[in-house]
């Protein structure tokens, strides 16, 4: 509107000045006016409407990059998932158990309540660091493990070789109120009998710090229900090993595919029970052989209960 009053103005200036008609002039300016008033509207229409296809344009890039996004995410997921179901019927590991896993973990919900779905997200995430652990070879928990010895006794199918100090499986100097007396003792011992049941030999050789202990009652019940349990059985006086020969810890090698071993604490206290300070699977086959050659070095020195008190009398 103001280009064609502008326009218009002028015109009829121009026009006043020269030797026109009138009414021929006024209608030229306002001919003039509203075709140059169009015009500048129509050069408005067409920047603004460029202008509004600008942000169209910018709006669909946008969109379309969000749907790549999302579909690129979608088949990255869908390609991970087909991946690990390719490598899990691929590998020796029982599909129904890992997706039996999977299905039973999605059905606990955040919310119902958070404590409980805080639990099932840390055991989920506790498994996947021990499997982790598990497959570059070697797994420690700390302290005394109760699931794992068991686990490992009833799987094992070939040959199970044990060492038990006498100063860890005792409850401090004496056997009564030691390892084999407590629920995971006679848990274990229990799986060691079905185990013999199954074809399994097992072989522990009971090695002692203090040889006043091999005379203990308790010890004398321990020996009579591992030896009714299938177990063979050797003692061994602690002085009589090369020490420089073998690092000595608790070990049982299962299958001679996996050493469980244990390291107790020094107690300072008098009749104490040392504690167990953590349990670790080894799986290196370095370190396996290691130890089942220490097995059988220990087992030909130790002597059957009877030849011991035999010749420590």
């Amino acid at each position: 509107m103001a280009i064609g009053g502008l326009t218009y103005g002028l015109t009829s200036l121009t026009n006043a000045r020269g030797s026109g008609a009138p009414d021929q002039a006024a209608l030229t300016a306002l001919t003039l006016s509203v075709f140059l008033g169009g015009v500048v509207l129509v050069v408005q229409f067409l920047m603004e409407l460029d202008g509004r296809l600008r942000a169209i344009e910018e709006r669909q890039i946008d969109h379309e990059q969000n749907i790549h996004e999302v579909v690129h995410r979608a088949f990255t997921r869908i390609t991970e998932s087909s991946r690990l179901l390719g490598m899990l019927e691929e590998s020796a590991a029982r599909s129904d158990a890992v997706t039996q896993m999977v299905r039973h973990a999605i059905l606990i919900k955040p919310g119902e309540p958070d404590l409980v779905y805080e639990f099932a997200q840390n055991e989920i995430t506790r498994t996947s660091s021990f499997l982790k652990a598990l497959a570059a070879g070697e797994a420690t928990y700390e302290g005394e493990d109760r699931d794992w010895l068991i686990g490992l006794t009833d799987c094992t199918r070939s040959h199970i070789d044990a060492t038990s100090f006498a100063t860890v499986d005792a409850g401090g100097d004496s056997f009564g109120n030691g390892f084999w007396q407590s629920a995971l003792g006679r848990r274990y011992l229990q799986a060691q009998q079905d185990a013999r049941q199954r074809g399994v030999t097992v072989r522990r050789i009971f090695i002692f710090d203090k040889p006043d202990m091999v005379t203990d009652e308790g010890f004398r019940d321990i020996c009579t229900m591992q030896r009714a349990a299938g177990i063979d059985l050797r003692v061994l006086d602690y002085h009589r090993i090369n020490q420089s020969h073998m690092d000595l810890r608790d070990f049982i090698i299962f299958d001679g595919d996996v050493s469980y071993e244990t390291v107790a604490s020094s107690s300072r206290v008098n009749h104490a029970v040392p504690a167990i300070l953590n349990t670790k699977l080894v799986l290196d086959i370095g370190q396996l052989r290691k130890r089942a050659a220490d097995f059988e070095y220990l087992w030909s020195l130790g002597k059957s209960l009877e030849e011991y008190l035999v010749l420590s009398a």
